[in-house]
């Protein structure tokens, strides 16, 4: 195996690495995390031209719709997409594929929400908690 093929393999498996513990930390018992953040980091990490790209396009999302969800799908997908033009069909681009894939499955909760219409808006108050006692009267 040539050096930069080598180089890519590593840095692919160090990315998917690092985003698997950050979205299962052992800390807080494989729940929780921020893979999202995360999965940014590691794209850009991979080459930061589809790291910013991936990073735009969930500024843009998150400021016409004010979903954060629904920006991190779609920049997540959009990553997915466009990283075999950065990388060929590689381990790099089958590592960005695993990072969707996976952040897509996180998030299937929130993709029923957002199809309700029930998912919560950045920037919007949370609504307040049901009165205890308006059961009662």
């Amino acid at each position: 195996m040539a050096g930069g093929a080598l180089r890519a393999r590593a840095a692919a498996v160090a990315a998917l690495a690092v985003f698997l513990g950050h979205l299962y930390p052992v800390f807080h018992r494989f729940k929780g995390g921020k893979g999202v953040a995360t999965a940014a980091g590691a794209i850009l990490g991979l080459d930061w031209r589809l790291g910013l790209g991936t990073i735009a396009t969930w500024l843009v999302l998150l400021a016409f719709f004010r979903y954060s969800s629904l920006s991190s799908l779609v920049s997540a997908i959009f990553a997915a997409a466009f990283a075999p033009l950065f990388f060929g069909f590689g381990p790099q681009s089958l590592c960005v594929l695993a990072i969707a894939a996976l952040l897509v499955w996180r998030h299937r909760e929130n993709i029923r929400r957002l199809v309700r219409g029930e998912e919560s808006r950045v920037g919007e108050k949370a609504s307040p908690p049901p009165d205890p006692s308006a059961a009662s009267r």
